[in-house]
């Protein structure tokens, strides 16, 4: 995904497509009394994209009016949000580390946890490769150096005792992924959701590792500016338990999650994989997950994605309690 500048997607949010929940008041309060989260949703279907289309959001979020923008790519979506834009968005676990470790007014409210199934790598079937070893030597695309993919590799190579820096990493954008993987440009992909999704159902593909097999903890979050954090932290709440009647919901309904993937464009097959990967559930960045985090960071450090592990203690918040 491109980096465009901040000024650039602030001008191209006054012609997004906005969706409005309205919220009633209780008693006499005014609509100008209301507070407002603006959340800039990605082309995903984590549970704060999904819950837009609830009829339940707006008795969960009591006085605050909900406005979504979107679908954005998540470049745009932390530009939407930076630029004074948007409120809220979401992003992986790791990515978040990032923006904290650079010093970037982000904070943290809800981790959407999964097994891993959905975060993996892939080789072709030009490649020939059949293990983690085969990949020595061979080009393998993510979608940025210290992103999901290159931690993928990075703890499957760990983990199967072998050397991530034997391979040949490309960066590319995910909307390449699936041609430059069945042309042979690429011999593997180190991905998540629906971009490995339609690397496994491409004939002769071969899953050469998953998340699973070493525990995961990169995993997705949901973010909001600092000064809205500051400024509403009782709406935040509001949300983060909106997500959890939402996760709720998705654990009797998985279909709540293929139709959003579909409603992005995923082909049959594409939506028939991503829904035999495991159904996320939402959880409170509490003591438990904080300690999720900071190890998590703890690698990043370790692996060189950061200079240093970052204070996550400022900048999430807890809202279980």
């Amino acid at each position: 995904m491109s980096i465009t500048t901040i000024a650039r997607k602030a001008a191209a949010l006054a012609c997004s497509a906005t969706l409005v929940v309205s919220i009633a008041a209780c008693g006499t309060t005014s609509e100008a009394e209301h507070d407002t989260m603006r959340v800039a949703y990605l082309s995903t279907a984590n549970y704060l994209t999904t819950v837009r289309n609830e009829d339940f959001l707006s008795a969960a979020m009591n006085s605050t009016d909900v406005a979504f923008t979107g679908p954005y790519n998540p470049t745009d979506a932390y530009a939407a949000v930076l630029s004074g834009n948007a409120d809220a968005t979401s992003t992986g676990t790791g990515s978040f580390i990032n923006f904290v470790a650079n010093k970037q007014p982000w904070v943290a409210f809800a981790i959407e946890y999964y097994t891993g199934d959905s975060q993996g790598i892939v080789a072709s079937k030009q490649s020939g490769v059949t293990d983690l070893e085969g990949l020595y030597g061979k080009k393998v695309a993510i979608i940025k150096h210290g992103g999901t993919g290159d931690y993928v590799l990075h703890k499957a190579f760990e983990h199967a005792g072998l050397d991530v820096n034997k391979v040949d990493v490309v960066e590319m954008s995910p909307s390449n992924f699936q041609a430059a993987f069945t042309s042979g440009q690429i011999d593997a992909i180190a991905s998540f959701d629906q971009n490995l999704a339609a690397a496994m159902t491409t004939p002769g593909a071969k899953l050469l590792a998953d998340a699973t097999e070493y525990g995961n903890r990169n995993v997705s979050i949901h973010m909001v500016s600092r000064t809205f954090a500051d400024a509403h932290p009782e709406a935040v709440k509001a949300m983060y338990r909106a997500l959890v009647r939402e996760s709720d919901a998705a654990q009797h309904d998985p279909s709540i999650i293929t139709d959003a993937y579909r409603e992005f464009g995923a082909s049959d097959a594409v939506a028939n994989q991503i829904a035999k990967f495991n159904v996320p559930v939402i959880k409170p960045i509490d003591a438990d997950g904080l300690a999720m985090l900071e190890a998590q960071a703890k690698e990043y450090a370790d692996f060189g994605f950061i200079g240093s592990m970052p204070d996550l203690a400022s900048a999430t918040m807890d809202c279980s309690a």
